[in-house]
């Protein structure tokens, strides 16, 4: 019987992953490190040996047919794991090693948390690096099995990533209050203090603050915004106005007030933001990852100490 998959160059189903990827040939080839006639070529070959077109031409991008959508997800989940293996044969040696780590993370780790990963990142592995982009509505299951990124971090409960991915805690946040130092508030806020001012919301994701807002909702309670922000950056001119609260995990009210004439309050009852990461199975014994979700650990047990 002739068997197909006998018959397939390895590879071809690279070239065919790195056009998914691109849907241009000659940025393929570049990619790739070969001629733009080589992976004409290989496609050609792809194409006769699947009986499909693969890819046809549509206002100048090369779109895949229903064949090759089809075919997307296992070949570049079958690439992955050759990948992995390779990359399990060998030590990872951070001293030496110059990997990019690749990160999507909420605006509040970005603040509090990637200095602090970066400064360790320096000593231990000089020549790596970090790369991180915001976080965003996704289930980043795709981007995580294609290589897009290493890691994600995400808020326990949010049910916002997908499922199929493999998750572990990382460190709680305490949330609290962050007033101008002048506010006159008590050191302890009840919901009824809280609601008694107007407040500005941080980020365009908002698990932290709708957190909040189900914490008062829950006492009966429901706060005023007055500016919604999409980060933290405008925050302390905001509140040095005296006219806003802003409710925020403590790794963000710390920082700001060592350099603002700020001053942070507890609620009165513990409400914690709890931060996960997450990655695809298929790098779950990459021996880089590894070695950098113990650096993120260290990390997160910094942040959970006393300043």
């Amino acid at each position: 019987m002739d068997n197909l998959y006998q018959r397939l160059d390895l590879n071809l189903l690279r070239v065919f992953d790195v056009l998914m990827q691109c849907r241009n040939v000659t940025r393929a080839a570049e990619r790739l490190n070969l001629s733009q006639s080589t992976v004409s070529h290989a496609l050609a070959r792809l194409r006769q040996a699947l009986g499909d077109p693969l890819f046809v031409m549509a206002r100048k991008e090369m779109r895949p047919t229903g064949r090759a959508l089809a075919l997307a997800a296992p070949v570049r989940q079958a690439l992955a794991l050759l990948e992995q293996g390779v990359r399990q044969s060998a030590v990872f040696d951070p001293a030496s090693s110059t990997r990019t780590f690749r990160m999507a993370v909420p605006s509040s780790i970005e603040h509090g948390a990637v200095p602090e990963l970066v400064e360790l990142l320096h000593r231990r592995a000089p020549g790596c690096r970090l790369a991180v982009s915001e976080l965003v509505h996704s289930d980043y299951e795709e981007t995580l099995s294609r290589g897009g990124l290493d890691l994600v971090v995400g808020f326990a409960g949010a049910g916002h990533l997908s499922p199929r991915l493999l998750f572990a805690p990382w460190f709680d946040n305490p949330m609290v209050c962050l007033a101008a130092r002048d506010s006159g508030l008590p050191a302890r806020l009840t919901p009824a203090e809280l609601v008694s001012w107007s407040h500005v919301s941080t980020s365009t994701w908002g698990h932290n603050q709708i957190l909040v807002n189900n914490w008062l909702k829950q006492k009966g309670r429901e706060r005023h915004i007055g500016v919604w922000v999409p980060s933290f950056e405008a925050l302390p001119k905001l509140l040095a106005t005296g006219r806003y609260l802003a409710v925020v995990p403590e790794l963000i009210a710390r920082d700001f007030c060592r350099y603002y004439p700020l001053r942070q309050h507890a609620l009165s009852e513990p409400l914690l933001s709890t931060y996960v990461l997450a990655q695809h199975p298929l790098t779950e014994f990459d021996p880089a990852l590894v070695w950098f979700r113990q650096l993120l650990d260290e990390v997160g047990d910094r942040l959970c100490r006393s300043p």
